[in-house]
């Protein structure tokens, strides 16, 4: 028999959204069995007895002995993960799947796996102790960087050496960085290439690369891996690695000949932008990690080194309905948020800067260029 889709009622619908969180905790389950990957090769319908005998043949018997794979959990896994939209149950008297297009995604794009073991691990624990968090400190909020319910949580659990670090310092010493800074490689997707991007907002990138004023065309602060500044030379051939400076303070990421590499880690008080008179600074999901006090530091360590050409380029999410989880992720995490138009506008204008750009599309990153008053 197939399975029939209708809209629920509301309080299935409710049901629905409530209970999500105790389902992704499975997620990194499925993920460390290559649940996905195995429905994907198969590429049919199968069941929970073939996807298991699938999963086992792949797998070594050292993996097999150390993480035994049981019907039941597999039963399990494929029932829940049809739950979250993430396989297709195809027959519900058989108990048949199959692949779908988010199945297929995640395989072709492995960075998007990363990013589900990231968010269905860290956020659920930090929200799990949200509200902990507000009764014990009366209230107190917005959050602090690190002093979020992600440190709530390891405090109560007695976990002291982990309380006062940043999630990013509590994941690198669990060894979960790596894995991270591979999902920040693709993230869950892509929207096309910053190039591209940008110009299908109507943004004139040519004029903001082609000035003569300086020679550093553009800064990637927090770049990782420096694949902004990677498709930046795609699309212009003629910039060379002078021309582009990447600044991070993970040294870990290795190195990126192509471009200039730099440490700075914006974060430290006494700490200014070392590159002064860009043509461009750029951040990609920097902003959207930081409380708005720290934000504004950021910003006006940025606006003390631009030049009056200069220009500050704000890659993020849009705060719209879409990124609702997204904001609250950043906040239980990181004291973080999504801001909006007037959002920005305040910020800018506390730190001698203008938004002199600005795009929201409902999906993806946008764009906000902001220029010296």
């Amino acid at each position: 028999m197939e399975q029939v889709h209708t809209t629920p009622p509301p309080g299935a619908a409710l049901a629905t959204t409530i209970t999500s969180a105790a389902a992704l905790g499975f997620v990194p389950v499925a993920i460390h069995f290559e649940l996905f990957a195995v429905l994907v090769r198969l590429n049919k319908p199968a069941t929970a007895e073939e996807i298991l005998k699938a999963c086992d043949d792949v797998r070594t018997e050292e993996q097999r002995r150390s993480s035994p794979l049981y019907l039941r959990l597999m039963q399990d896994l494929l029932f829940v993960m049809a739950g979250l939209g993430l396989v297709d149950l195809i027959d519900t008297d058989l108990s048949m799947y199959s692949a779908n297009d988010i199945t297929r995604h995640m395989v072709a794009m492995p960075s998007a796996q990363h990013g589900a073991l990231h968010f269905t691990t860290e956020p659920l624990l930090a929200g799990a102790f949200l509200m902990r968090k507000l009764v014990d400190t009366n209230f107190q909020y917005p959050f602090k960087d690190c002093d979020t319910p992600m440190q709530h949580a390891y405090r109560l659990m007695g976990q002291e050496s982990l309380a006062s670090e940043h999630t990013y310092s509590i994941m690198e010493r669990q060894g979960r960085m790596d894995s991270f800074n591979s999902f920040m490689q693709g993230k869950f997707g892509k929207f096309g290439k910053m190039p591209e991007r940008v110009k299908s907002f109507g943004y004139d990138l040519d004029a903001a690369v082609s000035g003569s004023e300086s020679t550093v065309v553009m800064v990637d602060i927090g770049g990782g891996r420096g694949e902004m500044l990677l498709e930046l030379k795609e699309a212009y051939p003629s910039l060379k690695p002078e021309n582009l400076v990447l600044q991070e303070f993970n040294a870990a990421l290795g190195s990126v000949p192509e471009v200039t590499m730099m440490d700075w880690n914006f974060k430290e008080t006494d700490s200014p932008q070392p590159v002064q008179g860009a043509l461009n600074y750029s951040t990609t999901h920097i902003f959207h990690n930081l409380p708005d006090l720290d934000a504004v530091d950021l910003l006006q360590k940025i606006s003390k080194a631009m030049a009056p050409y200069s220009r500050l380029l704000i890659h993020e999410f849009s705060k719209n309905v879409n990124y609702g989880k997204m904001h609250a992720t950043m906040i239980s995490l990181y004291g973080g948020r999504l801001r909006n138009s007037r959002e920005w506008k305040q910020m800018a204008n506390l730190c001698g800067l203008k938004v002199t750009f600005e795009a929201y599309p409902p999906a993806g990153e946008g764009l906000i260029e902001m220029r010296k008053i």
